[in-house]
């Protein structure tokens, strides 16, 4: 766990991304949970060493499941996200959780046994648009981005001048866009540099940078669309765009994540492809 400004926190080391909590006179403001039992259980004794208050609120940035499915381990707390991540979690049925627990087991016994007892926990209280929350000392503005994906918020705690961005800013490694508009991403990002109270970011993956840090995932975005377009237009097939598009010149792939990020960026390339696809569809209605 790190300190990076005053009553605020967060860890890197997860399996499923970053999480945060800031420190407050009613408990702590959590942002997303550990997606793993024994990881969220951690989480839990580290925020107790902190705050003896216990948990006040936990806020989901998206509806993506690495970052609600720990929720189920921290019980009698007040959860907010996005009324989209709401709706998106009413269709996770017991066959998708259990589909998706297959394939993060094998973590030793009893990881694995906890992980049968997982549940969805629907949130308690949606936003549209922004929203502002008070906790002790502390204010948290909710601000509705999507980009990354359609339920993304982000959460700035201005007394600490900080953001929490979740998805909406990965660093040093590849981001995913398979469920993302990235047109609106590119506008999410250049909100976050306009942003003249914040000195730290908080990604969703990778270390905490600044506002003008983000300029290289803006720069990435901006390739992967020219690139896909260029092919798009040419007449490739969707098939096609994806086994010639690289993105390589921007992050390496390390040798141990090669398949993972691999699909990751042809994910990316399938969804900016069919954003073109649907927009060319769309003008000849």
């Amino acid at each position: 766990m790190r300190t990076i400004a005053d009553a605020v926190y967060f860890k890197s080391t997860y399996t499923s991304g970053n999480v945060g909590f800031v420190s407050t006179e009613e408990g702590a403001v959590l942002i997303d949970s550990p997606m793993l039992p024994k990881d969220a259980w951690g989480w839990l004794k580290r925020i107790t060493s902190v705050n003896k208050q216990g948990i006040a609120v936990l806020i989901n940035t998206d509806h993506q499941i690495e970052h609600i499915l720990g929720n189920c381990f921290f019980p009698a707390t007040v959860t907010i996200a996005h009324q989209i991540t709401w709706n998106e979690l009413q269709r996770y049925d017991e066959a998708y959780l259990q589909r998706h627990i297959s394939h993060v087991k094998h973590h030793g016994p009893e990881v694995d046994s906890a992980l049968t007892k997982v549940r969805i926990v629907l949130p308690e209280l949606t936003l549209t648009g922004d929203m502002t929350l008070y906790k002790g000392d502390q204010v948290f503005d909710l601000v509705y981005a999507g980009g990354h994906t359609p339920s993304s918020i982000l959460v700035h705690v201005p007394k600490s001048r900080v953001l929490f961005a979740s998805g909406v800013v990965v660093t040093g490694e590849h981001p995913s866009l398979s469920q993302a508009n990235s047109e609106r991403w590119l506008q999410a990002l250049e909100m976050i540099r306009a942003m003249e109270d914040v000195d730290i970011v908080v990604p969703g993956y990778g270390q905490p940078c600044t506002p003008a840090d983000t300029q290289i995932l803006s720069d990435y975005i901006t390739a992967l669309r020219d690139r896909v377009y260029k092919h798009y237009s040419s007449g490739y097939t969707r098939r096609e765009t994806v086994d010639k598009v690289r993105m390589l010149d921007f992050f390496s792939i390390p040798s141990s994540r090669r398949l993972e990020i691999e699909r990751r960026i042809r994910s990316s390339v399938e969804r900016v492809y069919d954003e073109f696809k649907k927009g060319t569809e769309k003008k000849r209605r």
